[in-house]
Formats: structure tokens, sequence, C-alpha cells
């Protein structure tokens, strides 16, 4: 497993965390009950993607917190970098398109 390749999974598995975070939870159109089902999904698919290539941390805290235990950083700035760069993405795209939106049926 490359640098770049655990990069590029932090990156994915942190925007599709973020995105469904932001979709379900922050958004009053969507019912509350989805929320907690909708994030757990997502964290794991998130592990179950992202673990067996980059640990699949998708959060700095909690790739780092181990890191700092074992004093190896080794990868640190794949869980730094990666995680920024999908949140700051998922956050863009949810405000330029999905917020923007109004409810179904009201064209």
């Amino acid at each position: 497993m490359t640098s770049i390749q655990a990069l590029l999974v932090e990156i994915v598995i942190t925007f599709i965390l973020l995105f469904v975070v932001i979709s379900v939870a922050t958004d009053p159109r969507v019912d509350e009950g989805v929320a907690p089902i909708a994030v757990g999904f997502a964290v794991a698919c998130a592990v179950f993607i992202g673990g067996p290539i980059s640990g699949g941390a998708a959060n700095p805290a909690r790739a780092l917190g181990p890191e700092i235990v074992s004093g190896s950083f080794t990868g640190a700035w794949i869980y730094i970098v990666g995680p920024l760069i999908g949140a700051v993405a998922a956050a863009f795209l949810y405000d330029g398109f999905i917020a923007q939106a109004g409810p179904p049926g009201d064209e």
C-alpha cells in the first residue's frame, strides 16, 4: 500500500462520512430517526472499506491517538491531510448543491 493510496482512501471515507452526517443530522428536511442509522451505516462502511487499506480512521484524532501512544508518526500526515480534504469537499458539495435544494415535490 502506497501513501498516496492510503491518502485517497482517507479522503473518500471522510467525504462519505461527513456528507452523510451533514445531510441527515443538520438538515431540517430529514426525519430525526434517520440520523443515527445513516451515520452508523456510514461509519461501518468507512471502517469496512478503509480498515484493510489505511486503517479506516476518517478522523485525525482517532488516528493520532495511537500514534502518540506508540511514538511513531510515520504516516501522520495521511491522517491529517486526507480527512481535511475529504471534509472540506463534503461541506462544499453539500452547501453548493444539497442545502440549496427545496423539499421533494417543491418545484
